[in-house]
């Protein structure tokens, strides 16, 4: 071990850090995470999908074309986002001034309203322009 937190600071160990890169110190100390890769713009946009597995709400976010997309690519093992703050972190990542159409069909669903006006909110703050097609 190359350290510890105690009170709420951490305390390290010097000798322990000969050789090793400082990010690799800081992910074991902090647990901190590489900064988010952002996406790419698309022409289209991105496709919002929603739908309600138990009591879990699970998300996708797919690159926006011309053709309706299969269920199979929506609820791909891929892309599937379990909860609104795995949604909200893909969000964060899409590139400011990008569409995002939210929809429904057949089996997908939407939330809750408490969870469309964070996801709402999340965009607002972001830049995107979010349509929901309910």
């Amino acid at each position: 071990m190359w350290g510890r937190i105690r009170n709420g600071k951490a305390e390290i160990e010097p000798i322990a850090f000969i050789g090793i890169p400082a990010w690799i110190i800081a992910r074991r100390l902090w647990n901190c995470h590489p900064a988010a890769t952002p996406m790419a713009e698309s022409m289209k946009g991105y496709e919002l999908y929603s739908w309600q597995d138990g009591s879990q709400w699970k998300f996708s976010v797919l690159v926006g074309t011309n053709r309706e997309k299969t269920l199979d690519e929506i609820k791909s093992p891929d892309t599937v986002l379990l909860g609104v703050e795995a949604l909200k972190s893909v969000l964060e990542k899409v590139p400011s001034g990008q569409y995002i159409t939210w929809s429904s069909r057949e089996t997908p669903s939407f939330p809750p309203d408490d969870i469309i006006k964070q996801v709402e909110q999340v965009c607002k703050d972001k830049g995107l322009l979010l349509n929901i097609a309910k």
